[in-house]
């Protein structure tokens, strides 16, 4: 390895690179967002709360990542059910990008849940709509895909389209293509009813990977705001820091056939040395691990194409759920919240009774942190429920706005200083009694974990200059 490579370019981006400068002001943040809502049956609780939530989410976003004018940041939203004849409605609706978030709003307000046939939904469908719209050549691109149900064609029992999708399209690929478009992938995952298929939880943490984003995993809708606002935050710092090194990490890794792993392992010693800090957004981990699910994983990671992938899928025997994920499940099923306002989808899963499947390992980015890492400032957590219903989305009067504290470094409430351990630690009081979901910001030194995720899109992005 060439030590005297340097990763600290401080430069922007050359005419051919990803981004070429053409003039543009690469201090500048601008983020194109798009979400994708699964509309089926089971969604509406998610649904609403996109749709109540969307103008606080995107005054967060705005604030927290100092973006400067209103056209900074454009949202956009794909809407997709089924394809016929699992769902005669529509397969997807695509309202385009807009900065105008009362249009946003009154669009999302259109949505209901309904329907939805067989298990599997049109996912790859959505996905495609959403790589082919008109992304800012200069903006940080992130899509936010929100469902509880798998695409078709990755080996589920009674799908409609065991075969794929009937538009041709193979969503391995796709997240393929997003990648080298420097579009970034995460998914909430609405559980527990996405776990009740055999390979789904395995597969989106594949795909999420591929475009180096997060697997979010959500018990209750009600979290959706906070999990969608941390994910962002996190990726414009990323994005900043794929743009300052990018060029150089794609170098190393294509040029000279460097490995991922290698590259990221020095980079990230690189930005320790000049205190390098950003935000992460960590949520507890519901999934037991398992070799199994590691092995699919990596093999829906790697595979060309999802036909490719199915004969080396293997089946997870027993739970896909942690043991204190489902005590706290049984426990809050005997207290006075119902399942429907807890940790059970208001409709049970379209998928026909199986052994739950799908693992993500507790060493993921988005549920664990590193080992070995320093002590952290936690930004906030939240419990599942949310605040009160007389309060802010974020449980925050306006007087006492996160923005308005010095150095705006609060993304959502008074900075908690000093704290070295995480929200899940097994001897957190608290959590051992509510046993809720936690949702976490950080911010603190950039993780080796993040620093791998940097390195895959400089490769991506390099490999398609």
């Amino acid at each position: 390895m060439d030590e005297d490579m340097d990763f600290d370019t401080g430069s922007a981006p050359q005419a051919n690179a990803p981004y070429p400068s053409n003039g543009f002001d690469h201090d500048r943040k601008m983020l194109d967002l798009v979400f994708v809502q699964d509309c089926t049956g089971s969604q509406g609780s998610y649904i609403s709360s996109a749709t109540k939530n969307i103008e606080n989410i995107c005054g967060h976003i705005f604030e927290s990542g100092k973006l400067q004018n209103l056209e900074d940041l454009r949202i956009g939203l794909v809407a997709f059910r089924d394809h016929p004849p699992q769902d005669h409605t529509y397969i997807v609706k695509n309202f385009g990008f807009s900065s105008d978030i009362s249009k946003v709003q009154k669009d999302l307000s259109t949505l209901y849940a309904s329907g939805g046939g067989d298990g599997p939904e049109a996912v790859t469908a959505a996905l495609v709509e959403a790589l082919n719209m008109e992304w800012r050549e200069h903006a940080s691109r992130m899509v936010v895909l929100i469902a509880d149900a798998p695409p078709h064609g990755i080996g589920e029992y009674g799908d409609g389209f065991d075969d794929g999708s009937p538009d041709g399209f193979d969503p391995l690929q796709i997240a393929r293509q997003m990648a080298s478009r420097g579009i970034t992938l995460f998914f909430v995952a609405c559980e527990p009813a996405l776990s009740g298929y055999q390979y789904a939880t395995d597969f989106y943490k594949a795909i999420t990977s591929i475009t180096s984003g997060l697997m979010l995993p959500l018990t209750t809708a009600d979290l959706l705001t906070h999990a969608i606002v941390g994910s962002v935050l996190e990726n414009l710092d990323m994005e900043r820091l794929v743009r300052e090194v990018g060029e150089a990490v794609a170098q190393r890794i294509l040029g000279n056939n460097e490995s991922v792993d290698d590259v990221a392992r020095e980079l990230h010693e690189k930005l320790l040395l000049r205190n390098e800090s950003t935000k992460k957004v960590v949520i507890e981990s519901i999934y037991r691990d398992s070799e199994e699910s590691r092995h699919n994983v990596a093999v829906f990671t790697e595979a060309p194409s999802l036909s490719a992938a199915r004969p080396h899928l293997k089946r997870v025997q027993g739970t896909r759920f942690t043991d204190k994920y489902l005590a706290a499940r049984a426990a809050l099923s005997r207290s006075s919240y119902s399942y429907t306002s807890s940790y059970a989808p208001a409709t049970p899963p379209r998928s026909p009774p199986s052994k739950p499947t799908v693992s993500s390992s507790p060493t993921s980015s988005a549920f664990s942190s590193s080992p070995g890492s320093p002590p952290r400032k936690v930004v906030t957590d939240f419990a599942a429920f949310g605040a009160p219903k007389n309060a802010s989305v974020f449980g925050t009067a306006v007087a006492s706005s996160p923005f308005s504290l010095a150095g705006g470094k609060a993304a959502f409430g008074g900075m908690r200083t000093g704290v070295t351990r995480t929200a899940f630690d097994d001897d957190d009081e608290e959590e051992e009694e509510d046993g809720r979901q936690k949702v976490e910001l950080r911010e603190d030194s950039i993780s080796l974990e993040q620093a791998k995720r940097i390195a895959m899109q400089s490769a991506w992005r390099g490999a398609r200059a």
